[in-house]
């Protein structure tokens, strides 16, 4: 399956550089009051469903919309950043990231028309972004600047079609442990091009390419799916 629809402007729908920021958001550099409430409720709703005590340490905005890079496509990354036991912390990870999963998907929150996607950061992670904004203390902690970026269409059409193969597999097979491996993978090679490049790596356009035409979401679903037909009580054994 190939993306031969997206010849040209590739990269326009992963990102778009602006001199301003995302109006709908943005008063200048501040957070608009009304929008800083709805993320802040969004985040005490999201801490209540994981329903297991945590430290709080900051809750952040970051992101296409914490920066000059937005476009119509672009979701609202909502971190909750928290102080995570180092001896337990791939417990707690795994729970968060399950929870997070259930939650994003049983939920659709925007804000503005934007999609909040909530996530649970560990304080001692390290974060890619061109921008991060504390919601809690109103306060820029990665000021985004204006920039623009010479980026090759070419280049992140062809790392496109190569997700894009590997999520069609994924989509053709009942076998979880095979969805749940293009999943990581995916999520390895994005990571990958956030470490090496930051937030303009070809990893990281693709993927946003992908999730902008829905191939994450649907990725995410089908294992929703599978795991249900697994365990339904009809296909037991």
């Amino acid at each position: 399956m190939i993306l031969e629809e997206f010849q040209e402007g590739i990269v326009d729908q992963a990102i778009v550089f602006h001199n301003t920021l995302n109006p709908l958001l943005w008063n200048n550099q501040q957070l608009k009051p009304l929008i800083k409430l709805a993320l802040l409720k969004i985040a005490k709703d999201f801490v209540t469903f994981i329903g297991i005590d945590f430290k709080i340490i900051d809750i952040t905005i970051s992101g296409s919309n914490a920066a000059y890079t937005y476009t119509p496509n672009s979701d609202l990354d909502l971190h909750i950043i928290a102080d995570i036991p180092q001896a337990q912390v791939k417990l707690y990870k795994q729970l968060f990231d399950a929870k997070k999963n259930q939650y994003n998907y049983l939920h659709n929150f925007t804000v503005k028309g934007i999609d909040v996607e909530l996530y649970v950061q560990d304080s001692r992670d390290t974060h890619h972004s061109a921008g991060i904004y504390s919601v809690k203390n109103s306060r820029w902690i990665s000021e985004p600047k204006v920039i623009k970026v010479r980026i090759s269409d070419q280049d992140v059409r062809r790392k496109v079609n190569n997700y894009l193969g590997k999520i069609s597999s994924a989509l053709n097979t009942d076998d979880l442990d095979y969805i749940e491996s293009v999943q990581t993978s995916i999520k390895k090679l994005r990571q990958t091009g956030l470490d090496r490049e930051g937030e303009f790596s070809v990893e990281n356009l693709a993927f946003k390419v992908l999730r902008a035409n829905g191939w994450i979401d649907r990725l995410r679903e089908h294992k929703y799916n599978v795991q249900s037909e697994i365990l339904s009580v009809e296909n037991m054994k």
